[in-house]
């Protein structure tokens, strides 16, 4: 992706979207128990975007929760008619926020770099060996 070009996404319904025109700083897989209950699957595609890249159309709500593994606040938002997730805001890092990758409206090129908390991965998870795995969070 080009520092000029635009991916944008949605909810399952499209009440709510998103576009940002800024590379990923990260896309990372997280195995972490929230992940794998917000999203309802086996791990979370997490597109890490400068939070001033991204632009919100329609309203989604919000809930907050506190991490399981490691005790800092998050932001989740989704839309409150389909209940899709669509992004996350970490407390500790205020400037990103986690687009999540199924909701995309292209998903081409976004090849995860690491994968974190993968003592909670599904043992039926083949680990990639060419990508780095952390037990808990990315150092």
């Amino acid at each position: 992706m080009s520092s000029t070009e635009t991916r944008s996404g949605h909810c399952l319904c499209g009440a709510v979207g998103y576009r940002f025109d800024r590379e990923p700083e990260a896309v990372v897989l997280c195995h972490c128990d929230d992940c794998q209950r917000h999203t309802g699957s086996a791990f979370s595609l997490n597109v890490l975007v400068a939070r001033d890249a991204v632009e919100i159309s329609g309203t989604p709500r919000s809930y907050q929760t506190k991490g399981t593994e490691n005790g800092e606040l998050r932001d989740r938002l989704f839309c409150g008619d389909c209940g899709t997730p669509i992004l996350t805001i970490l407390h500790e890092r205020p400037e990103l926020i986690i687009v999540k990758g199924g909701t995309l409206d292209d998903r081409s090129g976004l090849e995860p770099a690491a994968e974190v908390w993968s003592r909670r991965a599904q043992d039926w998870i083949t680990p990639d060996r060419g990508r780095p795995r952390f037990a808990g969070d990315a150092p």
